[in-house]
């Protein structure tokens, strides 16, 4: 699906249309049955088998509204939309919002309509913190515009995104360990951001964890109902630093020093027992972000196997260990990822690779709209097997038997449970080990094949919910513990001759690496055989005793090879189990609802969205007005765009001049389909023509049809009728046609973008069209395009890009194509070429220039950050009947991309003129904006 605004100014000029556009598809995979759930303050709606975890994160939501409504101080009457969506792969199709959503984005709050769009995840504790995050955006919304309008403030104040996002998380969840972990690493290795400079880390998930634990800080150090209070005092002040130092009674650099040396307190003391990664282990990769290590050996060969991230797109990878100098090799790459449907994606934060000892290499990722587990076989140097299965929707953890005929992996389901599955490879056969709500994490075999060794949130009693260690039997399929701790445990490995069981915990508040510690073959405690001051995300073995982690370090995730006999026995802290303090199992809490609250079939019901208009008047141009509405479903799957205005000249002419048209455009289904009416009346510029204006009334209707074949590729169909009466002399209607217009594209899009425009990948449209007037025969064309632009990366930031376009119309009144300025011919006049047929070919060398130029007055400070520089060669040439010159240039220019909302460029260069024979004689100067070809 192309964005909404696109698709929109498409339908709307679909008669006039030169420029197309690219970009991925936002493809709607799954045929969704939306439900609708009914509580007290909610509309909860959910898809297919989700009504258990629907109902469990129904309570979940009314508990928070009635802490809430207490915290805030704050009632809210409307009833809240809730949408859950079973996995995050479903959530990633989402037309509530047209943008694309990250792998990292657990949620939303949409503030146009109030609607809160959730992922489940597999774990009820991440479901339940999600949900209470994104309902204190909804309280946070509703206490500022009550606060506000009360006060009579026109425009509401919003605190920094800092602050809203702190709050949620602080309001919704506890200090976790992955919060220490971020924290600890910011203080400990100097990237930690003060409160005056949040800016700098605008957007990331640091600036989430700093702004929780600076409102910890004040609920400690000033009183906990400061917090609300500094919520409560915004209207007060223009800065929102002014309104801290009213609320706290200190000004920022006291309130900023404070807490910075309370964090330095805490955490500088940690260095007397615990080590960063780099001086207990030894460093193997340097750059990029590395996950999953995998050691396959055999008499010849030592290799870490793993999915990386050196470029931008996510790979899999392999490392080779030298036995002659005792070293690992650069990463080298054997399945290039995130260029064809396939290989998507990769989900880097979970564990996604495993290998076996008989030479394969099973790895998983998106391919479509679920994941996949592919085979990859190391003698042959190929992907040999690709599975996929129609119940299962994300896929995580595989894990090898030791026969190497069967493998066992994590898996979320339609109704949303994260169970354990098992795949015989040998009889292509799929077996359900687990079938609950628990988050059934990290499985392994044991070394006859006969138990599954798991993590799961299963615990319960007086630990109830951790996640510990449990076996399963695969022919009793009881399920007994093997830990029993109040902490975290994941990441369970044997050690190759199966003697020792290891895996992290955060039991010391990062995950470090323990031991399971036996007694006559029954588990008695566990034993601490890392002390990194930072987490260890997994682990594999290359002997006994060596290790090679992924661990997390100044903000990157790197392999260290790490030996666990250098941890003297006396810094092996040994925790033993209780397993007395075990109880029932624990059952999640659901809604109670009256039965015809439940299950109800979801019916559209259309709302305005947003509403705009303009008027203007004045002696040159006479009176302008127009407005545009947008109305949608609660899904966003059915949308209607209403655009009016008026461009008459004078006041006599505004109701002659009357344009309006209305579009509907549907994104509910893989194929998106768009129809639409227009009138449009008024005076016109074609510059495509000529530099005269003339008066026109054109008016019809289309209908275009999208389907998406991957994220990468689409096929475009469109055809349109419009009935042109075009006045080239006043009062005389020079041309009329009935034009009937029809194209279908082929478009492809897998490029890698930067900060002014794409650094690799490629991008390519081929169309066909013929346009015929049906009704006069005044008009009769064919069309083709084809465009062509590739990206080479010569490093991480630079970049050679090539473009080969040619447009082409041949046929009776033929519409020209326009070219010159910015965004291809440098340095000619801006649209100033002209002709039926059109070739452009440009190739530009990409590069960072300047990374931060600040510039700092007594007063304030001002700031850019990302300008790059470009040197380029343009060509190409215009013509209807005969060619007559080829045009150039070449140049170099600036790029500043200004809040990723707009890219501004400056060239300076020559001309190449003559047919190519001769440079300008003087430098041309362009300003314009756009993003690189």
């Amino acid at each position: 699906m192309l964005l909404t605004l696109s698709l929109f100014l498409i339908s709307v000029n679909i008669t006039t249309a030169q420029f197309f556009f690219f970009g991925r598809n936002k493809v709607t995979y799954e045929d969704f049955e939306w439900k609708l759930l009914k509580t007290e303050h909610f509309d909860i709606y959910y898809s297919g088998e989700f009504l258990e975890i629907a109902e469990i994160g129904a309570q979940y939501a009314e508990e928070a509204f009635d802490e809430y409504k207490v915290k805030f101080n704050n009632i809210i009457t409307r009833r809240i939309p809730l949408v859950f969506y079973n996995s995050h792969l479903q959530f990633q199709q989402t037309n509530i919002v047209p943008n694309f959503i990250p792998e990292g984005v657990g949620g939303f709050f949409e503030f146009l309509k109030g609607r809160v769009v959730i992922p489940y995840l597999g774990s009820l504790e991440q479901f339940r913190h999600v949900i209470r995050h994104e309902l204190v955006h909804v309280f946070m919304t509703s206490k500022l515009f009550n606060l506000q309008r009360d006060r009579r403030i026109a425009i509401m104040k919003q605190p920094p995104l800092w602050f809203i996002e702190g709050l949620a998380e602080y309001w919704s969840y506890h200090w976790d360990t992955q919060a220490e972990m971020i924290l600890r690493d910011a203080v400990l290795n100097g990237y930690f951001i003060p409160l005056k400079e949040m800016l700098k880390i605008y957007g990331t998930f640091l600036m989430y964890k700093e702004g929780q634990n600076f409102l910890m800080f004040v609920g400690e150090e000033y009183g906990e109902e400061k917090v609300l209070l500094m919520l409560e005092n915004i209207w007060r002040f223009s800065s929102f630093e002014k309104v801290i130092e009213y609320t706290l009674e200190e000004s920022i650099d006291e309130i900023d020093e404070k807490w910075s040396h309370s964090l330095k307190q805490k955490y500088f003391p940690l260095y007397e027992n615990k080590y960063p990664h780099t001086l207990a282990s030894k460093k193997i990769t340097s750059e990029g972000f590395n996950f999953s290590p995998a050691i396959y050996q055999d008499n010849e060969a030592k290799e870490i196997y793993f999915i990386g991230n050196y470029d931008g797109y996510a790979s899999v990878f392999k490392i080779e260990f030298d036995d002659t100098t005792k070293s690992w090799s650069e990463p080298i790459k054997i399945v290039q990822g995130e260029k064809e449907e396939v290989f998507e994606a990769f989900h880097l934060l979970q564990l996604s690779l495993t290998a076996s000892s008989d030479g394969k290499v099973a790895f998983v990722s998106k391919a479509g709209g679920s994941d996949a587990i592919h085979i990859y076989s190391i003698g042959d140097e190929e992907v040999i097997q690709t599975y996929k299965w129609d119940d299962l929707i994300t896929i995580q953890s595989p894990s090898f038997s030791n026969d190497n005929n069967k493998l066992v992996f994590n898996a979320t389901d339609k109704k949303g449970y994260s169970d354990i599955f098992i795949f015989d490879l040998s009889l292509d056969s799929l077996f359900r080990i687990t079938n609950d709500y628990y988050d059934d994490l990290d499985p392994i075999f044991t070394k006859n094949d006969n138990h599954i060794i798991f993590s799961s949130d299963r615990t319960e009693g007086y630990f109830e919910g951790k996640s510990n260690l449990f076996k399963i039997g695969l022919s009793t399929f009881e399920i007994e513990y093997l830990t029993y701790v109040n902490a975290n445990i994941k990441t369970p490995h044997f050690n190759p001759d199966f003697s020792e069981l290891y895996f992290t915990s955060d039991y010391d508040g990062v995950f470090n690496i323990w031991k399971l510690e036996n007694e006559n073959a029954n588990p008695i405690g566990m034993k601490q055989y890392s002390h990194f001051v930072t987490s260890v995300y997994d682990f594999d073995f290359f002997s006994n005793n060596e290790v090679v982690t992924s661990s997390f370090q100044k903000f990157s995730l790197q392999f260290y090879e790490y030996d666990m006999n250098s941890v003297p026995d006396s810094a092996k802290k040994y925790v033993k189990f209780n397993f007395a303090l075990r109880d029932k199992p624990w059952i999640a809490k659901k809604i109670e609802l009256e039965s015809e609250f439940k299950e109800v079939d979801y019916k559209k019901e259309y709302s305005l969205d947003y509403a705009v208009g303009q008027f203007a008047a004045g002696p040159s141009y006479g009176e302008r007005a127009g407005a545009l509405m947008t109305f949608s479903d609660m899904l966003g799957d059915d949308k209607y765009y209403f655009l009016f205005y008026n461009s008459g000249d004078f006041h006599n002419d505004i109701f002659r001049n009357i344009n309006v048209a209305l579009t509907r455009l549907y994104v509910g289904e893989r194929t998106n389909y768009a129809y639409g009416v227009f009138h449009f009346n008024g005076p016109r510029y074609d510059i495509r023509v000529s530099d005269d204006r003339f008066y026109e009334r054109v008016y019809g209707g289309f209908f275009s049809l999208i389907y998406p074949l991957s994220f990468f590729k689409r096929l475009e169909v469109s055809v349109s009728l419009a009935n042109s009466d075009r006045e080239l002399l006043p009062g005389v209607y020079g041309r009329k046609s009935l034009q009937l217009t029809n194209m279908v594209s082929f478009v492809h899009d897998n490029s890698l973008w930067g900060p002014s425009g794409p650094l690799d990948g490629s991008r390519y449209r081929f169309l066909l069209g013929y346009t015929s007037d049906i009704k006069y025969s005044n008009t009769n064309y064919f069309t083709a395009v084809m465009d062509y632009r590739h990206y080479l990366r010569l490093g991480f930031r630079s970049a050679l890009a090539f473009r080969g376009s040619i447009y082409y119309n041949e046929g009776k009144d033929a519409t020209r194509y326009i070219a010159g300025g910015s965004w291809d011919l440098r340095g000619w006049p801006r649209w100033g070429i002209r002709g039926e047929k059109l070739w452009i070919s440009s190739a530009e060398l990409r590069f960072p220039l300047i990374d931060e130029l600040t510039i700092r007055f007594p007063f304030l400070g001002i700031s850019f950050s990302q300008l790059r520089g470009a040197v380029f060669f343009d060509a190409g040439g215009a013509w209807d009947d005969a060619y007559n010159e080829t045009l150039g240039s070449i140049g170099a220019g600036i790029r500043f991309n200004f809040f990723n909302a707009i890219v501004f460029r400056y060239d300076v260069g020559k001309k190449i003129e003559n047919n190519f024979t001769k440079f300008q004689d003087t430098l041309f100067y362009q300003f314009f904006f756009g993003w690189d070809f």
